[in-house]
């Protein structure tokens, strides 16, 4: 898994978060990834999805990216 910084894992995250809410969705991963060759900072999505959802929502907050990434 890639580490990033704080900054990097914020803007990765807004820039994957399509509509602004502060919660990444399931379909806003699917079109990054589709744009993306299918992962995030090189790590697959389904990967992403089972680390990083802690509380099993099948949304990744801020929290959540930062805790799986940096």
């Amino acid at each position: 898994m890639s580490k990033m910084t704080e900054a990097q894992a914020e803007a990765v995250f807004a820039e994957i978060d399509a509509d602004g809410n502060g919660e990444i969705r399931l379909r806003e991963l699917r079109d990054y990834g589709q744009a993306n060759g299918g992962a995030v900072d090189g790590v697959k999505l389904a990967e992403f999805v089972r680390g990083a959802d802690t509380d099993g929502d099948r949304r990744i907050t801020l929290t959540e990216f930062k805790a799986f990434f940096v």
